[in-house]
């Protein structure tokens, strides 16, 4: 049941309940207790009451949905090659809406996250240690919502084949960079990530932002599965692709089977799979830009390889 016939069937369930409670207070407190007066309080509530049925009754032919009989596809054809059914169809009103919704969403965690920044850099007075600590929590949890938030997006538009990237001329060298600060930050200070980059600038064309969230997600996934391990960001060139390495050592294992796909966490009930939606965008993110994202072990890694041709 919708939004929309849920506020319909509540409103007219309101408006007969205030017709009877109006029609009861004018004759026990108001003392109109004519006939008349009992005439026009069965008058109101009979018409409140067919209001509300006619509502209702309303609200639900709307929303059913007319049965469609799909045909069925020519014989010698797979399902693959038959046209997607209504219900698998993108509807970009909704992807509009999602668009708008992030939008609200980030305006005001764009503000927390600044002032946080403003407070931290002394432009507003000294703070303490312990103001300090409180205020690196406040900005930590600020840029994981922010992650989050991205990422659910990004897995409505792939459930529903909305998702485009875009791809702009980056220098990855300057990129990971920005992963380790803001991976420091993310980490409210207590831990950082030691970055190993090449002396000449390394010029591919990414989703820039798209690309810096999956390798703040890996990085982060490492320092969560190992609390004491050292992060290291690492990038190499070679002739066709460039090679980025996310490692946790010393490490074991990392306790990751196999990487999460979209489709599975959306598929599952678990309500915690919440935690693995940025991991299951990364490793889609990375597929879109015709790379490939591997893990292992000994120590803990995540590689990205990303070629140097073939950009979309």
């Amino acid at each position: 049941m919708d939004a929309r016939r849920v506020v319909i069937m509540r409103f007219g369930a309101y408006t007969s309940t205030l017709a009877v409670l109006t029609g009861l207070g004018l004759f026990f407190l108001g003392g109109f207790r004519g006939a008349e007066s009992w005439g026009w309080f069965a008058l109101v509530t009979l018409v409140g009451t067919l209001g509300a049925a006619w509502s209702v009754r309303s609200a639900l032919a709307s929303g059913a949905e007319p049965n469609v009989v799909e045909p069925e596809p020519p014989v010698g054809t797979h399902s693959s090659d038959a046209a997607p059914s209504p219900k698998v169809r993108s509807k970009p009103d909704e992807v509009d809406h999602l668009m708008a919704l992030r939008h609200e969403f980030r305006t005001p965690l764009n503000a927390v996250l600044g002032f946080s920044d403003v407070l931290l850099s002394g432009i507003d007075g000294e703070v303490n240690d312990s103001q300090r600590e409180d205020l690196e929590i406040i900005r930590a949890s600020g840029i994981r919502l922010r992650i989050l938030l991205d990422s659910a997006l990004d897995l409505s538009q792939l459930a529903s084949g909305e998702l485009r990237l875009d791809a702009e001329r980056t220098d990855l060298r300057e990129l990971i960079a920005r992963v380790g600060s803001e991976a420091g930050q993310l980490w409210s200070k207590k831990r950082a990530a030691d970055c190993t980059l090449p002396e000449e600038p390394c010029i591919i064309e990414v989703d820039e932002a798209r690309v810096r969230r999956s390798i703040l997600v890996l990085a982060d996934f490492l320092a969560t599965d190992h609390r004491e391990a050292n992060i290291a960001l690492s990038l190499a060139p070679t002739d066709d692709h460039l090679a980025i390495e996310v490692t946790a050592a010393p490490s074991d294992h990392l306790s990751l089977g196999a990487l999460p796909t979209p489709g599975e966490v959306l598929a599952s009930e678990d309500p915690t799979e919440i935690r693995r939606w940025p991991l299951a965008v990364t490793s889609e993110v990375i597929a879109r830009h015709d790379g490939s994202l591997y893990h292992g072990d000994a120590p803990s890694r995540f590689l990205i390889r990303l070629p140097l041709r073939g950009q979309r």
